[in-house]
């Protein structure tokens, strides 16, 4: 028998024939939602912040802020405390998240329902929170 001779192989059948287009759909639907969570912690760092001014524990926050040395504790209570820009947090809704290189997020969230929503900057390493100049 020669290689012209040969018989063709038989057709594939049952789940063998659609696995290409099965792991091809598997990869598409992975990505879809490896992109949709990217920035998942660094939303989770924004609502524990806020979820810890709710409850009224401003110290817990402010260390969670994670501030540089120049922004003390009557700074962040002067912005973040009931008698800041916000007043008392009552509720707040992520809106989104963006990345900003490989090393920061920006988080849009409305506080209070109060527009125009805040963005804040979060750092992808630390968690670390800052306002956005963006």
């Amino acid at each position: 028998m020669t290689l012209l001779d040969a018989k063709a192989p038989p057709p594939r059948t049952g789940l063998r024939k659609y696995l290409p287009i099965l792991i091809l759909i598997l990869a598409v639907v992975g990505t879809l939602v490896a992109y949709a969570l990217w920035d998942y912690p660094e939303e989770r760092a924004v609502t524990r912040f806020l979820t810890t001014l709710e409850q009224g524990d401003y110290q817990q926050a402010y260390r969670l802020w994670q501030p540089s040395s120049s922004y003390s504790f009557d700074d962040f209570l002067a912005g973040w405390g009931e008698k800041g820009d916000y007043g008392k947090i009552r509720s707040f809704k992520i809106l989104g998240a963006e990345s900003k290189g490989s090393e920061t997020v920006v988080v849009t969230v409305r506080i209070n329902g109060v527009d125009p929503p805040l963005k804040l900057l979060v750092d992808r390493k630390t968690k670390g929170l800052a306002y956005s100049p963006y």
